[in-house]
Order: C-alpha cells, then sequence, then structure tokens
C-alpha cells in the first residue's frame, strides 16, 4: 500500500514537473497566446470582438484570432487598436483600454514568432452577456425597452433626425445604475438618443408621418380627436428636450459609433423619472448605406442595487466662441446650435476652433466627457479655469474619430469648485489633409447630417452636496 502510494505521488510530481517544464520551454521561445497574448486580448480587445457586437470578427479563442495575427500586429503597432485617444499628459481613465508599449511588443514578437498557441490553456474569458449585452459583470438587463416599429432606411437619399414614442413601462422614479442603447443596425445608425418625455397638450400618439413628407409610421405624435382623453399632463415638450440634454432628468441614454453599456461610478446612480414623464421619445438618425436596410433598436436598464452616494447629471456649454468671435443666439430661439449657419467653416480650412464655456455654480465632481463633432472633426480639449485664476487641462483628444466616439471616465473623479469654468476647445479640418473630408471646396454648416458638422461637447457630473431622492423641476434639476 505505501509502495503504491509512493508510486502515485511520485507520478504526480512527474507530471508536475513536466507541465512546469514545458510552460518554462514555451516561454524561452517567446511569447504564446496562451500564456501571453490572450490576457491582452481579453483585456482590452473582446468587449468589442464577439459576437453581436461592433467589431468584425470575434478573438474570444486561439482558432479565432490565428487567422487574423498579422493584421493584429499591424493594428497595434500602429496604436489604431484598440481605439483611444485621449493624451496619455492629462488625465487617466477608467475606461481606457489602449496597449502599452509592453503589450504591443509581445504581440509584435508572438506574431513575429509564428503566432504560437503555447501549451496548456488560456485564461478563463471574461464573462459576457449571452444576448450580447456589456454590462461588465456580464449581466442581462433588468429591463429591455424595444422600439415599438421595425424601421426600414432607404438604400439612397438623405433622412433628417425624427422621433418616435412609446409608453415608458413604470410609474415610479427609478434609480439606474448602468443604461445601455443596441442600435440593431450599426452600419446605417448615426446616433439614438433617448428621453423619458410627456406630449404637448392636444398631441397624442397615431399614425403620420414620421417627419414632414417622410414615411407614414405608427407612435408619432398626431393631433388627438376632438374630445379624446389624452394622457399627457401638459409638460411641454421643449422643456423636456433641453431638460435631455442638461442630463437634469429625462434623459435616459444614447448609441453613438463605438458605444457600449455606460456604467455609473460605484455609488452614483442617475434617474429616469417615471412618476413625471410617461412616454419613451426615441430621437433617431439613420442614414443611407446603398442598400435596403432595417434597425429595430432597443435600450437596457440595470436598477441601481448598492447604496447610493449621489446622482449623475451633465452640463451644456451654453457661451460659444467660433474663430474668436462670440455666438449670440438671434430673439426668439433657444439656444445656439442654429446660430452656427451663421459662421461657417470655411471652404480648405485646415484649423478652424471653436470653444464652448461651461460655468460651474456649485462644488461639483466631475465624473467624465463626451465628444461629438462629425467627419471635420479632428480635436477637442477640455480646460478647467478655477476660482483663483489657475488653468489644467483635463482632456485632450488630439485625433478624434467619427467612428469611435468614445466617453472618456476618469479613474479619479475631478472635483471643481463653485465659480470654475470649463472650456470646450474644437478644432474642424475641412482641408484635403483630412482623409474623412467629403469635401473640401465646400463650406461646412452645422446640421444632423455626417457630411456637415457639430460641436456638441458633454460634461458628466455630480454635486457635492447629497443628493439620494428626486428633486422637483428647477434649473438644473430631475
Amino acid at each position: 500500500m505505501k509502495r503504491a502510494m509512493t508510486v502515485s505521488i511520485g507520478t504526480l510530481l512527474g507530471l508536475t514537473l513536466t507541465s512546469v517544464g514545458a510552460a518554462a520551454a514555451d516561454k524561452a521561445k517567446g511569447p504564446t497566446f496562451n500564456t501571453d497574448v490572450a490576457p491582452i486580448l481579453f483585456r482590452s480587445c473582446v468587449g468589442c470582438h464577439r459576437p453581436n457586437q461592433i467589431a468584425p470578427m470575434s478573438l474570444l479563442s486561439y482558432q479565432d484570432v490565428r487567422p487574423w495575427a498579422k493584421a493584429i500586429k499591424t493594428k497595434v503597432h500602429a496604436r489604431e487598436m484598440p481605439p483611444w485617444f485621449a493624451d496619455p499628459r492629462f488625465g487617466k481613465f477608467a475606461n481606457d483600454k489602449s496597449l502599452t508599449q509592453a503589450d504591443i511588443d509581445t504581440i509584435v514578437a508572438w506574431v513575429d514568432a509564428g503566432a504560437p498557441q503555447g501549451t496548456g490553456s488560456a485564461p478563463p474569458l471574461p464573462r459576457f452577456s449571452e444576448a450580447g449585452w456589456s454590462h461588465p459583470s456580464g449581466r442581462e438587463p433588468d429591463l429591455i425597452i424595444e422600439l415599438p416599429v421595425e424601421w426600414k432606411v432607404a438604400a439612397e437619399g438623405e433622412m433628417p433626425n425624427f422621433n418616435l414614442y412609446s409608453p415608458l413601462p413604470f410609474t415610479e422614479a427609478k434609480l439606474v445604475e448602468a443604461v445601455q442603447v443596441r442600435p440593431g443596425n450599426v452600419a446605417a445608425t448615426h446616433h439614438i438618443t433617448l428621453a423619458a418625455q410627456n406630449l404637448p397638450k392636444g398631441m397624442a400618439l397615431g399614425t403620420g408621418p414620421a417627419w414632414p413628407g417622410g414615411p407614414i409610421t405608427t407612435n408619432v405624435q398626431v393631433a388627438a380627436e376632438k374630445g379624446a382623453a389624452v394622457d399627457n399632463s401638459g409638460d411641454a415638450t421643449e422643456e423636456d428636450a433641453a431638460d435631455e440634454e442638461e442630463g437634469a432628468g429625462s434623459s435616459i441614454g444614447a448609441y453613438i459609433p463605438g458605444a457600449s453599456a455606460r456604467v455609473a461610478s460605484l455609488g452614483v446612480a442617475k434617474w429616469i423619472r417615471g412618476d413625471r414623464f410617461k412616454y419613451v421619445r426615441w430621437n433617431l438618425h439613420y442614414q443611407a448605406t446603398g442598400r435596403p436596410e432595417t434597425a429595430r433598436p432597443s435600450i437596457g436598464l440595470w436598477w441601481q442595487t448598492t447604496a447610493v452616494s449621489n446622482v449623475e447629471r451633465g452640463s451644456r456649454f451654453e457661451n460659444q466662441i467660433s474663430e474668436g468671435q462670440p455666438l449670440v443666439a438671434p430673439a426668439g430661439t433657444k439656444g445656439l446650435r442654429l446660430n452656427q449657419l451663421l459662421s461657417p467653416i470655411p471652404p480648405n480650412d485646415g484649423s478652424w476652433t471653436v470653444t464652448g464655456i461651461a460655468a460651474i455654480q456649485d462644488d461639483v465632481t466631475v465624473l467624465g466627457f463626451g465628444v461629438h463633432m462629425h467627419l471635420r472633426g479632428r480635436e477637442m480639449t477640455y480646460v478647467a479655469t478655477y476660482p483663483d485664476g489657475r488653468q489644467e487641462v483635463l482632456l485632450r483628444v488630439p485625433k478624434y474619430s467619427f467612428e469611435w466616439q468614445l466617453p472618456y471616465e476618469f479613474a479619479q473623479p475631478v472635483k471643481l469648485p463653485a465659480g470654475s469654468t470649463v472650456k470646450a476647445i474644437a478644432v474642424y479640418d475641412n482641408s484635403v489633409n483630412n482623409r474623412m473630408n467629403p469635401a473640401p471646396n465646400k463650406e461646412v454648416y452645422w446640421s444632423e447630417q455626417s457630411w456637415d458638422d457639430m460641436f456638441l461637447p458633454s460634461i458628466r457630473y455630480t454635486l457635492d452636496k447629497l443628493e439620494t431622492k428626486p428633486q422637483t423641476s428647477t434649473q438644473g434639476q430631475p
């Protein structure tokens, strides 16, 4: 019996030493997929490179990765993948998936060695939703709301932004920790924003044109029939739309290229005011791809399950300057975006600057920034000016990409005292040097279409005073 036990232990020890020796031999030969490359890909790439996501191929296994090894080397060596555009000199960001130089060197050496798989097994994959949702935990959403119609996108032609509506499926103020809008068709979708709203007095949901002269569809605003009961509470749609942009309680979420689930910081949540609003407004913007397309977007919501210390907000950059000239909204208009028509980007101008300024009226903690421009957008920089005059660059995006409009979420949120300002400084390239430029010889106006342009910086923050209950509808509050 003792002899049998001795032989068994010896055999196991021999197998262990053999395995260790094989791994050491692999290491001596150079990087392998299982030991060195898979951990990098699983950390920084497979969030997008998996089924039902925006990337064109899956990188979940050696068999998936091996045919793409040389292409992966080229992309990572050029720092084109994973997409990340923040200047590393300014700020540290929680969602930074970029590779270190050591990561890049490992992948290059692995490909140059013939892309060996190595011995043993790759590390376990991150947990993912089976349906393709992107919450970091891999959990499915607690609630999914789907657009009530499948939208048909024509092969050619120009489509404006338009709104469809569906009932909000809860009637209380709900705290959410994460939101994700899935477009249903990545190629045909320019962007989608969702807000909780009420309909104007005298309006109801019905069948009509999606926009003046547009296709007939259900779930649009129409004049209520005389004598019909209309459940809209009389809230003004225009005010609700302003709330959405200010992050003041009605905004639900958005899809822009490159977006995944937007998860609030630990202990921070976001209100969706089902006690105030009755409908979901789907603001949709599609673009022709050269062939007929269909799209049926959906939104996933994850309820807040941990203790909440504060509530996320947003702010608009009200004061705008274009090439040193203040942009003043014409009398009778709301906001400044129409005034962009008065100051187009000139033809062949490679460095046209627009600056927006947000005034900080309370002590706040900045969670992150967003950047939205179109094809002429080249760079954007956020600069904080403190009450004592000190300035700090919080974020610089020197190579903006319309195809990857990433949020930038601070690893350590930034405190800004009342009296501070934040400037968003954008530079546009309307020259032939911009490979994305569809027409460098034309003036560029503010408009919804990708071949025109926009200036939409955004800031996410919390008030430093404690907020765990929904507030009444006053300026800057839900």
